[in-house]
């Protein structure tokens, strides 16, 4: 019974602290440093499923080394398999056991036992939480159940803090949308709008690079106007018309490339790799429905981009698209006088 009414307390006291937080990242930092001090472990981790819901991405860690988290991918190890169908699993002896992936790794990080458990939300599993020791242990299904519990609960502050994360992106979207738009439509000098354009689209969607190519009227074909966050080398790579992603562009359609390094959407894998470019979203620009160029958001990981983040970049593109006309419109009359 005093058991039972310290689990309780216990369990009031993680989920109070873990659902007070909105940040996506306190909340991950909190659960992985909270739950080990109650159960009595020495590690945890937490990894979720990426937008593809087939890889595992570690999203927090604490009391293990670098070199053992970067051991590499746990999707196919068994004890995660399990977890993520559903069930936890309790391992006694990490460096000995057939559904330990990396035995040897576990090992040498001084890893005797570790328990996996699922984190849901509303029925689906979104990812494991792992708990390790340095000690050989043996889970009782009592602390089973409380810690399959607790992994409830992380899922329920996961859920809110993405909710509040969504909100406050689509809010600083709809801010950075007006503010850009106020500013390219106050100037009729290409170079200012297309520099503005490429720099506020890489600060505001966190990327690693933004390049902004037009359609060249004289011979059809996609020229370098404006970029950040590019080495030369990699600018110079080459033309993009007969990238897959460039014939979608020029119909007007959003293209996303998950990994630019291998996509088929694209040509220029060794360029992309060498250069640290993880993910690409192509938009085209448009005006009055006819393509003229295209917008490309460059990150240096692998990332699916959400169907918020498209309608932004579709936004700033289609009011680029006017402000880029215009002072296109504008250079003969301006050279006249």
């Amino acid at each position: 019974m005093d058991r039972e009414k310290t689990y309780l307390q216990l369990f009031i006291d993680v989920t109070r602290a873990i659902t007070s937080k909105l940040d996506m990242n306190e909340v991950f930092g909190l659960i992985t440093q909270k739950i080990p001090e109650v159960i009595g472990v020495d590690a945890a981790t937490i990894r979720l499923l990426d937008i593809s819901g087939k890889k595992l991405v570690l999203h927090a860690a604490s009391g293990l080394s670098d070199s053992y988290l970067q051991r590499g991918p746990v999707d196919t190890e068994s004890s995660v398999m399990d977890a993520l169908k559903g069930t936890p699993i309790a391992i006694f002896d990490a460096p000995s056991d057939l559904q330990i992936q990396y035995p040897e790794e576990a090992r040498k990080e001084g890893i005797k036992s570790i328990l996996v458990v699922p984190i849901p939300i509303r029925g689906e599993i979104i990812g494991v939480l792992r708990l390790l020791t340095r000690n050989t242990r043996v889970f009782d299904q009592q602390e089973i159940n409380f810690v399959a519990a607790l992994a409830e609960q992380c899922g329920i502050a996961i859920e809110n803090a993405r909710i509040y994360e969504k909100q406050n992106r689509q809010m600083n979207y709809f801010k950075a949308v007006y503010e850009i738009g106020k500013t390219i439509n106050s100037t009729r000098r290409l170079d200012q709008i297309l520099n503005l354009i490429v720099t506020r689209l890489t600060e505001v969607m966190n990327l690693k690079a933004c390049t902004i190519r037009l359609i060249d009227s004289t011979n059809g074909r996609l020229e370098l106007k404006a970029a950040f966050g590019l080495s030369k080398s990699y600018l110079e790579r080459g033309p993009l018309d007969d990238e897959l992603a460039t014939y979608y562009i020029l119909k007007g359609e959003p293209v996303m490339i998950p990994d630019a390094t291998v996509d088929l959407h694209t040509i220029y894998h060794k360029e992309a790799a060498a250069e640290g470019v993880g993910s690409v979203l192509a938009v085209p620009i448009t005006v009055q429905d006819e393509t003229i160029g295209m917008i490309r958001l460059l990150t240096s990981e692998v990332r699916y981009f959400s169907p918020a983040d498209i309608n932004f970049a579709m936004a700033v593109a289609e009011q680029g698209g006017i402000a880029i006309q215009n002072a296109i419109n504008y250079q003969p009359e301006a050279a006249k006088q």
